[in-house]
């Protein structure tokens, strides 16, 4: 016996008809027949009286139908807890980064995951914003993390802060105001200023040009870097001034120094960015982590 052999009597002990049943569980009337009679031939009992005027239920069939009901209640509660509860934690969570991202708080964020999910393994695929978006919109990744993200997916996917950083103009060490505790930016107006590919970071030279806007000038984007690493090695190369979140001092930059600045003070968005379906398991389950990590980290700081 299975469990598809009491729906089957399930169907025709409660429409007490072979062809209604049959249309509900779309099989055909003669196969629904053969499976009840294949169920009393295993049972050794009568369940139908198949009378002129239609099917009744033997003691036997009442009592079967009592269980039967019961029986696949419990199955049905017993899939939807495994599904609620369990599914997906064999799969892994999948997570696209920007390396500055990596270095600031992803890093502390996995191994506080680590420790409270071991079962889920994470993979990591390191990609430009651009890359992101097309990879969440693809599910090849299940969150992001982009920093800034471009306005217009905000309509497509949720998008959640996670940390603020500051803003700092990056200046070759051998420029007259590398010696300097802060600058106003200002006073890098008439520089060459390196901007980001739109292909690679869609929307973050409007966010250069916004922080240069607060100073009082439009600056003049003359060369434009594909990733963080090389909007720096231009910089060193002595090709222009940038600015940049606070965060990427965290990779290599020598020949490079992140200049602090009194005015304007600028922060740029570390954000998480994933689809609105309901999360996976594993996506929730990091989602906790992720969310109570950065809520603990800022109340540590207003202390």
């Amino acid at each position: 016996m299975e469990l598809r052999h009491l729906k089957y009597f399930v169907a025709v002990a409660e429409k007490l008809n072979f062809s209604r049943a049959a249309t509900q569980l779309y099989i055909s009337q003669p196969a629904l027949s053969r499976q009840i009679k294949n169920l009393e031939d295993e049972l050794s009992v009568i369940l139908f009286i198949r009378e002129s005027d239609g099917l009744k239920l033997t003691e036997a069939g009442k009592f079967l139908l009592e269980q039967a009901k019961d029986i696949l209640n419990r199955s049905d509660n017993a899939i939807q807890s495994i599904k609620n509860n369990y599914k997906n934690l064999d799969e892994p969570l999948i997570i696209g980064y920007i390396p500055t991202i990596l270095q600031s708080f992803l890093g502390e964020v996995l191994h506080c995951f680590g420790v409270t999910y071991p079962e889920i393994p994470v993979r990591f695929q390191e990609m430009s914003p651009s890359d992101q978006v097309k990879a969440l919109r693809d599910k090849v990744i299940d969150i992001a993390f982009m920093g800034n993200p471009p306005d217009a997916i905000e309509a497509k996917f949720v998008v959640r802060c996670v940390k603020q950083v500051v803003i700092d103009a990056v200046l070759p060490d051998t420029h007259p105001l590398a010696s300097c505790t802060s600058i106003n930016l200002m006073e890098i107006a008439s520089e060459k200023f390196i901007g980001m590919s739109e292909e690679t970071f869609p929307g973050r030279n409007k966010r250069i040009r916004d922080t240069c806007d607060k100073a009082g000038f439009t600056p003049n984007l003359y060369l434009f870097a594909d990733s963080h690493a090389s909007m720096i090695a231009l910089v060193a190369a002595g090709q222009g001034v940038a600015v940049m979140p606070r965060e990427a001092k965290a990779l290599p930059h020598p020949k490079v120094v992140f200049m602090p600045l009194h005015h304007p003070i600028s922060y740029a968005r570390s954000t998480a960015v994933w689809r609105k379906e309901t999360p996976s398991q594993s996506l929730e389950n990091f989602l906790k982590i992720l969310f109570e990590n950065n809520r603990i980290r800022e109340t540590l700081k207003s202390l």
